[in-house]
């Protein structure tokens, strides 16, 4: 309902399909084996959980290496590269935030 009421659209895959969302899928077992299943202990509440995510995200794309990219972390990669991500790393859409200008 949430994601209906903010305007984004839901989409279904078929079950036990894994297959048909193969990068997802792969992410997502990488962040139960290197992540989740060695801080079961800090997912007391959301906010915690949240900030666990968050911190290891960042560790995912500024100082692992990753096979497919030659064993360069992706933030190194794109430096070498010289180009430039068609994603913002730090932009993100805060829900109901209010701006507050002071002078």
């Amino acid at each position: 309902r949430q994601l209906e009421a903010d305007g984004i659209p839901h989409l279904f895959i078929y079950p036990r399909c894994p297959q048909i969302n193969t990068f997802i899928e792969r992410y997502n077992r990488t962040i139960q084996e290197e992540c989740l299943d060695y801080h079961l202990d800090e997912l007391i509440d959301l906010k915690q959980g949240n900030r666990l995510l968050a911190d290891w995200n960042i560790y995912y794309n500024t100082k692992r290496r990753h096979h497919s990219l030659g064993l360069k972390s992706p933030i190194d990669y794109l430096i070498e590269q010289g180009g430039m991500s068609h994603k913002s790393l730090t932009y993100t859409r805060p829900r109901n935030m209010r701006v507050i200008l002071i002078k």
